[in-house]
């Protein structure tokens, strides 16, 4: 049982495996767990992750950035300017050209960072194919759903399945266990968009309540930790540095890489050789400070949940699910607490936690493969899920337990305790399906059943007693028609 899960943002994607039931995210050949989206151009070359995000500083004009908001977009729909290289409309896709020498189509590019992936995933478990599942956005279209699969295809991925990100976040934390029933709340803040989803837990089936996104993320910091380096360095030395492309995007840079040590730390050097003019901005970032300069931005992020709680407010939410790389700022965890008082807030690595359960939905594709697919809204906004045709009880003596309810979606597993007696039945609407007999049990005895039904309807069960370690196993093959 093993798989691959990815969760492909517009800052870093992530790669994660599933073996033998658990999952891990996996280090890239750079030693580290995030791959930045970033794709540049340099002598005829694509470059992807860590060297592209260094090209961002020396030829912003030949990078390329946010390739998951590019990808089977119009160009009127995008910011173009948030950019230093050029975009065209060629057809039905954007192009990117590349100071006039090279243009590449966004789905090559993003086909680039997806081989980039492949070879972090072949390296935890070889160069097989393995079923793939990938994160994406709740509301993405038709367009963008086989856009991103061949892409992923290409670069030799087994894409079995597309799953929505918020979904994904949600199968890491309930592989172990069916959830309780109730409210959830998955608050995804990432590098450039966040969104609020509200998720309804029923017999461990997930159903969207409600979606927001908004163009508000983690470069909002950036920005003001990059406004107090340049305001800092601007009075020390009497320039203005922002002026400066170059310049700038050292700025930026750096403050991003405070903004991430501040997560763990209680302060952030940001140091830069010759900024501007030969001259060098050496400075020391302290979280309280980061706090303070960030406000503003937060207010922004406080707004957009609060108004999703006051929407809900008739809905309690058992739980807070925190994704997305600037959820782990402590400030916005802590703001985010605030507003959900009486929910358990969960930021179990909330920037990991989309591709872990991608990978442990790929997993379970590799047990169930005739699951693939089947979180693929059909025309009638359904999903085609296979339950259970009737009541599946157990009867021993006068007593009946009822050990799989009637539309229990498949596949089921459940292990009930059984009364004392020799014979058991297996019944479905209330006619004999199997039955078995077992040893005379005394008091220290305690007889229990495992219980596992198929998508196909077909039955394993193991009959145990505790006592004496003693098995029997009963078949019980699918009926005809199921």
């Amino acid at each position: 049982m093993s798989g691959i899960g990815i969760s492909f943002g517009n800052s870093s994607a992530y790669v994660s495996v599933c073996r033998d039931g658990r999952s891990e995210t996996v280090a890239n050949s750079a030693g580290e767990r995030s791959t930045a989206t970033v794709v540049a151009h340099q002598e005829g070359e694509l470059l992807t992750g860590t060297p592209a995000v260094q090209m961002t500083v020396r030829q912003p004009v030949n990078t390329v950035h946010s390739l998951k908001s590019l990808l089977a977009a119009k160009l009127e729909n995008v910011d173009a300017a948030a950019q230093s290289c050029k975009l065209e409309q060629h057809g039905e896709e954007i192009i990117v050209n590349f100071s006039n020498v090279t243009r590449k189509g966004v789905s090559a590019l993003v086909k680039c960072v997806f081989e980039n992936l492949k070879e972090t995933a072949d390296s935890a478990l070889g160069g097989d194919k393995h079923n793939t599942v990938i994160s994406i956005p709740l509301t993405s279209s038709t367009e963008f759903k086989n856009t991103i699969k061949k892409c992923a295809v290409s670069a030799g991925f087994n894409v079995q399945d597309l799953i929505p990100e918020s979904i994904s976040a949600l199968l890491s934390l309930d592989n172990a266990a069916t959830p309780a029933d109730g409210y959830t709340a998955v608050v995804r803040v990432g590098g450039s968009s966040m969104s609020l989803t509200v998720v309804r837990v029923v017999g461990g089936m997930y159903s969207v309540v409600d979606f927001v996104e908004e163009k508000i993320g983690g470069n909002l910091f950036d920005k003001s930790v990059g406004k107090f380096l340049c305001d800092d360095f601007n009075r020390k030395n009497r320039c203005k540095v922002e002026e400066n492309p170059r310049s700038y995007s050292k700025v930026l840079k750096a403050s991003k890489t405070a903004k991430h040590n501040l997560s763990t730390m209680n302060t952030a050097e940001c140091n830069i050789e010759s900024l501007f003019d030969g001259m060098d901005l050496i400075s020391n970032l302290s979280r309280p400070r980061f706090e303070t300069l960030i406000q503003n931005d937060l207010n922004k992020i406080k707004e957009i949940v609060q108004n999703l709680v006051t929407k809900h407010n008739s809905l309690t939410m058992k739980r807070v699910v925190l994704t997305g790389g600037t959820c782990k700022v402590p400030k916005v965890q802590s703001m985010i607490s605030q507003l959900f008082p009486n929910s358990a807030v969960i930021n179990q690595a909330p920037d990991e936690i989309t591709s872990l359960g991608a990978a442990t939905h790929a997993g379970m594709l590799s047990k169930f493969p005739s699951l693939s697919g089947k979180t693929e809204l059909e025309a009638n906004s359904t999903v085609g899920i296979p339950l259970t045709p009737s009541d599946i009880e157990v009867r021993v003596g006068d007593s009946v337990t009822t050990a799989v309810a009637k539309n229990t979606p498949l596949p089921f597993k459940t292990e009930i305790e059984l009364p004392e007696g020799n014979v058991i039945v297996i019944e479905a609407d209330g006619k004999c399906i199997a039955k078995a007999e077992v040893a005379g049990s005394d008091d220290k005895s305690k007889v229990s059943l495992q219980f596992e039904i198929q998508e196909d309807c077909s039955i394993e069960a193991i009959i145990k007693d505790s006592f004496t370690n003693e098995r029997t196993a009963v078949h019980i093959p699918a009926p005809s028609g199921a």
